[in-house]
């Protein structure tokens, strides 16, 4: 494996570059975050997580009730409000219940402000070096404005997935409880960690990740029982077809499963489509964690082909393979991998915008393929932090 070396690019060239990505993102983030307000309020997928949570204490059974929920929601979006269900496992009540139990602006500030900064610290650890660069292109990323003005899980999830892969080697029942605790949340975006901890050869991890998911459903079902469970595994499907169904979210879901949605694909043609995917998101991550013990193609083959094999992805969840796309572009060795790094990047800064988050997890894969065999392969790739250094052994003089 390359060790960490200088790079041959200029260092000017990666600062003209991200400069002027700077400014395009801050414009850009601007007019996301104006466009996104002016027709909801402000952490208005959160309002649909605290309202699941504060029925939680009084009317449990309803939970998974789509028009009830409509209706519990009328209050702040208006009566006409549709489509607005609880799609999480029960084992996210142990988080939204208590958060249900507290006005929603005030659950909203505890909600959002330890997982945004705990999100953003984690992102700009990952990355090697330029750290307020990164903070720069990581944070004003339209994907994650939207994540952020939206109230999403993506910034929890995301803290606890990163931390899990970048605490592989040094702590691995650390890193598997945190990618447990992350896949008990949003299981979605998570699909393809078993498969990547068992090509790894991280079975304290896998272990560890089995356990925890495992405590939170155990814990969950103790508090308020099987049946919630039995309602979302039953609910699941329809929750699916009612928002495939939906052009509003369709021009949001990101692809493959985006594209199936908008060119009507059913029955057997969507089965296929979905295996083909799902079989080569697989056979990536095995390709990758069996390889390479580099940060960045791991969180780039982990959330990728999670992104791949699920059913069901938001553009905002391209939020998660932002920091392996930044610390791609500043590890990167020569001019022409730099280059190749921020098309990879720019293919997910703009995945927040409908018409292009459907296609941006296709243009991020072939930028990040093409600067990865341009760096010689992913088994080249740099290493994006140091091996633990060894303690030295005193040595006893007689």
């Amino acid at each position: 494996m390359r060790p960490l070396l200088p790079r041959s690019a200029p260092l000017f060239d990666t600062y003209r570059l991200a400069g002027s990505s700077l400014a395009i993102l801050g414009t850009g983030a601007f007019l996301i975050m104006l466009i996104k307000l002016a027709g909801q309020p402000l952490f208005v997928d959160f309002f649909t997580m605290w309202t699941g949570g504060r029925m939680s204490w009084s009317d449990l059974r309803h939970i998974y009730d789509m028009d009830v929920l409509n209706q519990a929601q009328a209050w702040l979006l208006g009566p006409g409000v549709h489509d607005r269900p609880f799609p999480y496992p029960p084992s996210t009540l142990l988080i939204f219940a208590p958060l249900g139990a507290l006005p929603f602006w005030v659950a909203s500030a505890v909600w959002m402000i330890p997982a945004f900064v705990a999100f953003a610290v984690t992102a700009i650890a990952i990355v090697p070096r330029d750290r307020w660069l990164a903070a720069g292109l990581i944070l004003l990323a339209p994907a994650t404005v939207w994540a952020a003005i939206s109230g999403q899980c993506v910034f929890l999830t995301g803290a606890l997935a990163l931390n899990g892969v970048r605490l592989l080697q040094r702590r691995p029942v650390l890193a598997g409880v945190c990618l447990g605790l992350a896949a008990a949340i949003k299981p979605t975006v998570l699909l393809m960690a078993p498969i990547a901890l068992i090509a790894g050869g991280h079975w304290r991890a896998l272990i560890a990740a089995g356990l925890a998911g495992l405590a939170m459903m155990v814990l969950s079902a103790a508090i308020w029982g099987i049946e919630p469970w039995l309602a979302w595994f039953a609910y699941a499907p329809k929750y699916l077809a009612t928002i495939t169904a939906n052009h509003a979210y369709v021009q949001g879901i990101v692809a493959p499963a985006g594209l199936a949605a908008r060119i009507g694909l059913t029955g057997e043609p969507l089965f296929l489509w979905r295996a083909l995917f799902a079989l080569g998101g697989a056979g990536a991550t095995v390709l990758v964690f069996s390889g390479t013990t580099a940060l960045w193609p791991r969180l780039t083959a982990l959330f990728a082909a999670s992104v791949l094999a699920t059913p069901y992805a938001m553009n905002y969840e391209m939020t998660l393979l932002l920091p392996g796309a930044v610390a791609a572009l500043v590890t990167a060795h020569s001019a022409r991998a730099q280059l190749l790094a921020f098309g990879a990047f720019w293919g997910l800064a703009f995945a927040g915008v409908p018409l292009v988050g459907s296609y941006s997890i296709f243009i991020f894969l072939g930028f990040a393929i093409a600067c990865a065999m341009s760096e010689g392969g992913i088994a080249a790739a740099p290493l994006t932090e140091p091996h633990p250094t060894p303690k030295p052994v005193p040595v006893r003089v007689s």
